[in-house]
């Protein structure tokens, strides 16, 4: 896991890049419709089991339907008939994530840029399966390689700052976190990072609002409001804070440093009537 700041906030921005929800549940009408594509794309490889596109999108539908071992075994059918294919790669690796295998989704991956260096995705990618392997630095310059090939993907900015931030370059951070929201402003994750990059800098009021807007995209991020509250409290907003702080708890029963907050605020907050 990156760390506890990265990795904490609302079901990650990472894990929701890495893969499905292993939790989604599609509505009838969608599990219908995975089930005909994986009948068609069955019925297709049975007339031409070489076709790479085909195994490629039986491995998609596997791991749209949950089938994580089907969809291993199609997207390494697809690379070996063709290699050089980056969402093959990209499939593989999500299943294996899925699956927790993480080393084997690196080796994946690695064997991907290796055969397509100039992919952003794949070095993406990458950086974020690195990263869960706490290779900080190497998914650094993974994330870096993506934005160079593709300076727009605002993912790769955010995680980039992210784990700068974690390096204590808050400057990098801020900087990196800008980026990725004048690319995608309402990036939940990368305003909650950004935040944390302001209140380090001892910029209230920018850590607020960033925070606000948070958890207006993101209203069961649970980091955010426990981060909104401390800041609510440097700025003598008691009322605000506690309810911060109760929602923090609300959402994260098990949270234990939450729960300390609130009783910290409420003592505090006593004092002050």
């Amino acid at each position: 896991m990156l760390s506890k700041r990265f990795a904490s906030t609302a079901g990650l921005a990472l894990a929701a890049t890495l893969l499905l929800s292993s939790s989604q549940v599609f509505a009838a009408n969608d599990q219908e419709d995975i089930n005909s594509m994986i009948t068609r794309f069955k019925t297709a490889i049975e007339a031409n089991p070489n076709n790479a596109k085909t195994r490629k999108g039986l491995g998609s539908a596997y791991l749209m339907s949950g089938n994580l071992d089907g969809a291993i075994e199609q997207y390494k059918h697809a690379i070996k008939l063709q290699n050089d294919d980056a969402e093959s790669y990209i499939g593989l690796a999500r299943a294996q994530i899925r699956k927790g295998d993480y080393k084997e989704a690196n080796n994946t991956l690695k064997s991907g840029v290796k055969m397509q260096p100039n992919d952003a995705d794949l070095h993406y990618k990458l950086g974020q399966v690195l990263n869960r392997l706490n290779q900080e630095d190497p998914a650094i310059n993974e994330f870096k390689q993506a934005i160079k090939l593709n300076g727009q993907n605002s993912a790769a900015h955010r995680d980039l700052g992210a784990m700068l931030g974690l390096k204590n370059d808050i400057d990098g951070e801020l900087a990196e976190e800008k980026k990725a929201l004048d690319l995608n402003p309402d990036d939940a994750n990368a305003l909650y990072y950004i935040s944390n990059a302001y209140a380090l800098k001892g910029d209230r009021d920018k850590a607020a609002e960033s925070l606000q807007k948070c958890v207006q995209l993101d209203p069961k991020n649970s980091d955010a409001f426990k981060l909104l509250a401390g800041i609510h409290v440097s700025n003598g907003k008691y009322h605000e804070a506690i309810k911060c702080a109760e929602e923090a708890c609300k959402l994260n029963p098990d949270d234990k440093g939450a729960k300390e907050a609130l009783a910290k605020i409420k003592e505090v907050a006593s004092k002050q009537k």
